[in-house]
Order: C-alpha cells, then structure tokens, then sequence
C-alpha cells in the first residue's frame, strides 16, 4: 500500500471492473472474496464516484463540495431514503426495498445517459455486499466505470459530529449514544473486496478531501 499522508490507497488505480463471476452474484456472495481490481478506465462514457463510510465520516459535506470543484451532480444516500421515510415514517425499515430500487434506478439511468454522479453510502457488513456489487454492475454493463473512495475517522470524531447541525438538513443520525452503539455493533464499515482510496478526516479538511479525490482519480 502507498501512504499519501493521510490518504491510502493500493497501487492500482479505482476505477474497478467488477469480473464476470461478481457480476453475476447479485443473487448471492459466492465470490464475496474476490476483489474489484483491475485497470482505470479511462473511455468510460459515466463515471461513479462511490464515496462511503460510517455515519458522520463526512460524505455529503466532501461530496458537496467535490461537485463544485467538478460540476459532477450528487446522489446521496438520503435522497432515496428520506423519499420512503416520508411515504413510510416508521415502517421505513420494512419497505427498504423500495430505497434500494430508487437507487438501483436512478444508477442505471444515468449509466445508459452517461451522466456522471457523485454517490453516497454507508456500508454496513456483507449484508450489503449483494447491493455493492448490484450497483456496480449496472453502472459497468452500461459502458461506465465506479470509483470507490473510503472516508473514515476516529471514533471519538464520529460521535461529536454526528449532532452537528449540518446533519439536520435530512433525516440523519444525530443521538451520540446511538452512534456509540452503532460503532461498537458494526465490525467494519470498510468494503473489504474493492480497491479504495482511503482517506481519514479526522486528519483532513473537506477541501483538502477533494484535492485528493479530484488529483487520485483524475477528475480535472
């Protein structure tokens, strides 16, 4: 691995063809263990930039400001879910197939238009994994390729950012004691089968954040 300052990320570049075998996983992990490595691709009509990690990482504010060094639009993982909570309230957990298709939608389309997109989310342990790799997929068999960037922070950061008052524009996460909880319930929030860059904010600034994606992944 190569160390940037703050930023880790492998030798290879993100862009991550998904193989043939992942590809056809959607309908189960059998290949959970093989890793999304191959060359970037730079004829690719859509590009994806996958930003993840946990709660109060800083996903959206780097997003934000990564679409205005860039122009790139941003999805972020609230747009869909508060679209439910609001149809649903507390049954959201329940009808969170719905969320998923809202996704699963709005990814394919802007594959098939070539409309590049700045994604947010929150991985949450290989329950996810079928997803991931759905959304990978319909963005790579419509011409496009992903880019994964990992945001992460020390726990201590993470639970006095999550009441800051930015997060109160959606529906998010804002009790400490809760996301003390979720940090000690959730083994990792890392997807462990794609090849990242990582960056830590709890040594960064946004903006220095979005130098390095817009340098890393060739975005000027």
């Amino acid at each position: 691995m190569q160390v940037l300052g703050s930023v880790m990320r492998s030798s290879h570049r993100s862009s991550l063809r998904v193989s043939d075998e992942i590809c056809a996983a959607p309908d189960g992990p059998k290949n959970s263990a093989h890793k999304l490595t191959t060359a970037f691709c730079y004829t690719c009509s859509m590009k994806l930039i996958f930003i993840y990690g946990p709660p109060a990482a800083g996903k959206l504010t780097i997003a934000e400001k990564l679409s205005e060094a860039t122009g790139i639009a941003v999805f972020h993982n609230h747009h869909s879910r508060d679209i439910v909570k609001d149809i649903y309230g507390d049954e959201l957990m329940q009808h969170y197939d719905l969320v998923d298709t809202i996704r699963f939608d709005v990814l394919e389309y802007c594959a098939q238009h070539d409309t590049d997109l700045i994604f947010t989310y929150v991985y949450g342990g290989p329950d996810d994994d079928v997803k991931v790799k759905g959304f990978t997929e319909k963005i790579e068999s419509n011409g496009g390729s992903v880019h994964f960037v990992e945001l992460t922070a020390n726990a201590e950061d993470l639970i006095n950012r999550v009441d800051n008052e930015s997060r109160k524009r959606f529906k998010k996460l804002t009790d400490k004691e809760i996301m003390a909880k979720l940090l000690e319930d959730v083994p990792t929030f890392s997807i462990p089968y794609v090849d990242a860059l990582k960056i830590n904010t709890s040594d960064v600034s946004p903006d220095e954040a979005v130098s390095l994606i817009v340098d890393q992944l060739h975005l000027r």
